[in-house]
């Protein structure tokens, strides 16, 4: 009450009936969002609480927005700031302060992410591949059907056109792309003309 300028929410993620994550910025529901769908993330934590002492030798409690778990085994502590914050001098020290009181088991790393750090491709579609989040096993099977003899690359509204599911068929390849089944041939926008292949094996 009485901000005008103030964001917060409760973002659900994962699969079935999900998690919930509390978010207090809109940039940090954009990273929230955005490292969700990078494939290379297998976890998200949120409001981490680390203890640190200040200069004044002070015993402090730092909570990190996020913390990211990757493939290779390596964990990424997050502090999500408005640009014009993240450029003030004193946060800059502090937050270098911070980061050398991190023990590995805590984070490998400590990062600041800012707006101008957010690609607007992969916010994009990262807002749109969590807008799929609940599956449609239907759909989702015919997709998977008219991939299977797929070659090379495909545009997404020619495979969800095959599908005969409309929107649905749509939204069943974002699916697939959320799963990693598939792939965007280039870095786009996920849209109807955008170009998608299957994974690798």
């Amino acid at each position: 009450m009485g901000a005008k300028h103030h964001f917060s929410g409760t973002l659900v993620f994962g699969e079935g009936a999900g998690r919930t994550m509390q978010v207090e910025s809109h940039t940090e529901m954009q990273v929230a969002l955005v490292m969700l769908a990078r494939p290379e993330v297998i976890d998200l934590e949120n409001q981490l609480p680390h203890r640190w002492t200040d200069r004044d030798g002070a015993l402090r409690t730092h909570f990190f927005d996020f913390r990211v778990s990757l493939r290779n085994g390596s964990r990424i502590a997050l502090i999500v700031r408005s640009a014009r914050k993240a450029a003030n001098l004193d946060f800059r020290q502090t937050v270098r302060l911070i980061a050398s009181q991190v023990l590995p088991e805590f984070a490998d790393q400590v990062g600041v992410m800012t707006e101008k750090h957010l690609d607007p491709i992969e916010v994009h579609n990262a807002e749109l591949i969590q807008s799929v989040r609940q599956s449609d096993p239907e759909a989702d099977a015919e997709v998977r059907s008219v991939i299977s003899g797929m070659v090379g690359a495909g545009r997404i509204g020619d495979l969800a056109e095959r599908t005969g599911l409309r929107g649905r068929g749509f939204r069943a390849v974002v699916r697939l792309i959320r799963r990693q089944e598939l792939v965007l041939a280039t870095h786009e926008r996920i849209t109807h003309d955008a170009l998608v292949r299957k994974r690798a094996a």
